[in-house]
């Protein structure tokens, strides 16, 4: 149990560790009321978006790596095949060479890096790759040059596919690996000159329409990433509205203490669980004394300000995290202690009572036998539980132990006898009747 108010803390949206910032915020909403091929990302929402594509685009990448590098090792037997005389050279390019060439680049994606790294690696990458394959392909010769050079044309189109980089490398990918190819396709002994510029731009157009494939991807991620961000953003609002409705619905919007729905809750919550003893139960009831008096008197300014510091007051005089403190109305409070024994539960209501009056709260409204304005004080009653007793008639015995202080002057705990009976009630009379003359005592001290 607590007593008290509890704050609401401030959250932040996050969708897949990305913060959202009230400009990315505005950026989002400015950015999807545009045409999609319009969107184009400030600074901060180009780290945000990178940040959240990460571990998407890491994988993926790393992937491809693997699986190239496993497929050029097994490259070498069907090499063997096609050019067996120049079985070392193939074993050092694609046995060795390649698969060493993707392993760096491997590394290099393990971490997020920036941009131009990303996309430099995945150019160097891939040129590397193909200017190797192209060295296989001028010792192979014959129908074999042709063959190498189509292999790495269709791995080059595939990749730009596959690596999400920016569109700027993917560019330069495409400029790099079109140079490449055309380089190695008019040394090919094997084809006229206008033969090989015709495969080079047959070539070239394939792969730039890869890359407007790899554009298009992009921008349709990055509105992929912006409904995702704005959803995530409502979300959250709707949770904080929510939250703060519930708030309102279950604290005191006065003194942050929870209200009578709380409180019913709460008791709900404790007549259910098996593993708190009814016997242990206490409500104490406390009403500020002469309240009126002081509203009238000081008004309602005055008066709110009582209520605060007197809620302040109980809610300190109580056992943090196990006790709870509630406003049940007006100037009335309800505590509800579990695990209690009378013993603690006279001491609790005792604590209250002296620390309201220590408070010295003037109450102009009423006077004491020097004229002088007399301190606001408080009247206690407090009721323990038992089998078979509901929350409500408890709530009840507490009620009337409280009327009854009011009715022996004031300032004073009563406890309540009114679930005894027999020679039980006859003691706890005689006990009640006790306290509640040392009380008075202690009240007109």
């Amino acid at each position: 149990m607590r007593s008290g108010a509890s704050s609401l803390n401030a959250t932040s949206v996050d969708a897949a560790d990305v913060v959202v910032t009230p400009a990315l915020e505005a950026e989002t909403e400015r950015l999807l009321s545009q045409r999609t091929r319009d969107i184009h990302f400030s600074p901060e929402m180009v780290r945000a978006f990178r940040h959240k594509e990460w571990p998407q685009r890491s994988k993926i990448a790393r992937a491809w790596m693997i699986w190239v590098a496993l497929i050029s090792m097994a490259f070498v037997p069907i090499s063997y095949l096609l050019a067996p005389d120049f079985l070392l050279l193939t074993i050092l390019i694609s046995g060795l060479l390649v698969p060493a060439m993707h392993g760096c680049a491997y590394l290099v994606w393990r971490k997020p890096r920036s941009a131009g790294i990303e996309g430099l690696t995945i150019v160097l990458l891939m040129s590397s790759v193909m200017i190797a394959y192209g060295v296989l392909a001028i010792a192979a010769g014959g129908s074999n040059y042709e063959r190498f050079l189509i292999c790495i044309m269709y791995v080059t189109t595939i990749a730009i596919v596959v690596f999400n980089i920016e569109y700027a490398w993917s560019l330069a990918l495409m400029v790099c690996s079109t140079v490449i190819f055309f380089g190695f396709e008019i040394f090919n002994p094997a084809i006229e000159l206008k033969e090989a510029v015709g495969t080079s731009v047959f070539y070239a157009m394939g792969i730039y329409a890869a890359t407007i494939a790899r554009k298009t991807q992009s921008i349709l991620g990055k509105k992929a990433f912006l409904l995702a961000l704005r959803n995530e953003y409502r979300s959250d609002a709707l949770r904080r509205a929510n939250r703060q409705l519930e708030m309102l619905a279950t604290r005191d919007p006065l003194t942050g203490l929870g209200n009578r729905r709380s409180a019913t809750d709460l008791i709900d919550r404790l007549w259910r669980d098996p593993t708190v003893p009814k016997a242990s139960i206490a409500f104490i009831m406390a009403d500020i004394d002469l309240f009126k008096h002081l509203n009238d008197t000081a008004g309602h300014a005055a008066g709110d300000a009582c209520i605060r510091r007197v809620a302040d007051t109980i809610e300190e005089s109580v056992r943090l995290g196990v006790d709870a403190v509630f406003r049940y109305g007006g100037e009335e409070f309800l505590v509800v202690l579990a695990h209690a024994t009378p013993d603690l539960a006279w001491t609790i209501a005792q604590r209250i009572r002296s620390t309201v009056e220590e408070l010295g709260i003037v109450n102009p409204g009423i006077h004491s036998a020097s004229d002088s304005s007399s301190v606001v004080t408080i009247s206690l009653g407090v009721a323990f539980a038992h089998e078979g007793a509901a929350p409500e008639m408890v709530a009840k015995w507490a009620d009337d132990a409280l009327y009854d202080a009011k009715r022996g002057g004031r300032n004073i705990v009563f406890l309540s006898n009114a679930h005894a009976t027999g020679e039980s009630a006859r003691d706890a009379q005689a006990v009640g009747a006790d306290e509640r003359k040392i009380a008075s005592k202690m009240g007109r001290q």
